[in-house]
């Protein structure tokens, strides 16, 4: 019987989390599309504006997939510490 109740309320909390990291994780496209492209778009803009050839495309496409990929690292570590967060609440509810 206490089993069962254990069960239900680690479900009731599970399905909150398994949500908002679901909603991270389709996020992921956008955080890695968007920098990459906005950093060409503006940089093919400033080229044509200035006439300076591809400097200015393939700097901001440097600075855009730099970012890309921080925005990658900082959603892997928000997942990493949700899920450190719930490992805890698992053990505290054993003890």
């Amino acid at each position: 019987m206490e089993q069962q109740k254990r069960s239900a309320r680690t479900e009731e909390r599970l399905i909150p989390v398994l949500l908002r990291e679901g909603m991270g994780v389709l996020t992921i496209g956008w955080d890695l599309a968007i920098p990459i492209v906005g950093g060409v778009l503006i940089g093919h803009a400033l080229d044509r504006w200035l006439s300076t050839g591809y400097t200015f495309t393939l700097g901001l496409l440097v600075l855009g997939v730099m970012g890309a990929y921080y925005n990658l690292l900082r959603l892997i570590h928000r997942l990493n510490n949700d899920r450190r967060g719930v490992k805890e609440e698992e053990s505290d509810e054993t003890s």
